[in-house]
């Protein structure tokens, strides 16, 4: 049995027709995608890996974490950042542990390859919470008209979406959807994380774009159906459920019933968009996020 819930448009304007599938978990064959391993390599080898002996280019970059990690955390990011790598398909050669830093040794197989892109992005923090939506308006806001309503005030300022932060989850919260330009108030989360059983890209058939099967784990899916029941009951736009990561609200469908399955993010995701984004969810949380201090192209 599958549900089709329509994103709801916020806006006055046209807005790009986005539909998040929700399927029972149960009807799904689902298969795994799975990737080689990033070869790891460890601080002071120097041997020259096969790859650069063959010639090919191998890129070198330093992540710096935005607030002091100890060692232990640091090791736990960089296992962190090599499954993403492998589940984004991203060609990292190595990720160590230098100087409170980690240094990461990119395959660079094409001259327009946008690796240190692919590296930035994965290198966020990662956090996602589900919430129930309180309320949403258009931003910028319309002045002048009847019946206009002030965005909520505070949260971050929409329209970039590159910003992201950390929220605390059993906290209320202002975030926006820059896909729908939408600004919303959140309630604190339901669902986390860790609540995550399993995160996949797919290619549907016949829709012409990738997609994000989220799977949760027994108490998240108790929490999901829960919550979306309570939605189902409830009037616009308290009817709304939010996928949050990083502070930007990914969707924010409307709900029509309970749903007792696996949750699937549908949009314009490219492959690598989407299999980034499962693999992000999908290895878990930063201690923090990580900016990119240096690249040096590979030679």
């Amino acid at each position: 049995m599958v549900w089709r819930v329509t994103q709801p448009t916020c806006t006055r304007r046209a807005a790009r027709s986005l539909v998040v599938t929700v399927a029972v978990a149960a009807v799904l064959g689902v298969a795994g995608c799975s990737s080689d391993d990033p070869v790891k390599f460890k601080d002071g080898d120097h041997t020259k890996p096969a790859d650069e002996a063959s010639g090919r280019d191998v890129a070198e970059a330093r992540l710096v974490p935005e607030r002091a990690l100890d060692e232990r955390q640091l090791a736990a990011s960089a296992e962190t950042i090599r499954k993403r790598a492998s589940a984004g398909r991203l060609p990292v050669k190595s990720v160590t542990v230098r100087d409170g830093a980690l240094v990461v040794r990119i395959g660079v197989t094409t001259s327009g390859d946008d690796s240190r892109g692919r590296l930035a992005a994965i290198a966020r923090t990662g956090q996602l919470s589900v919430r129930a939506v309180t309320t949403a308006t258009p931003y910028p806001s319309a002045t002048g008209g009847p019946g206009d309503t002030a965005a909520p005030s505070g949260g971050p300022e929409c329209g970039d979406p590159a910003v992201s932060r950390v929220d605390d989850p059993a906290a209320p919260i202002v975030a926006c959807d820059d896909k729908q330009m939408a600004k919303y108030t959140l309630a604190p989360a339901v669902i986390t994380g860790v609540d995550v059983a399993k995160a996949e890209a797919k290619a549907p058939q016949g829709t012409g774009g990738w997609e994000i099967q989220l799977d949760w784990t027994q108490k998240g899916q108790a929490a999901f159906t829960t919550l979306t029941a309570d939605a189902a009951r409830r009037d616009p736009p308290a009817n709304q459920v939010a996928i949050v990561w990083d502070g930007r609200v990914l969707v924010a469908p409307m709900v029509r019933s309970a749903i007792p399955g696996a949750a699937v993010i549908s949009g314009t995701y490219t492959e690598a968009d989407a299999r980034q984004l499962a693999g992000t969810i999908g290895s878990g949380m930063l201690p923090a996020a990580f900016r990119v201090e240096s690249f040096e192209p590979g030679r």
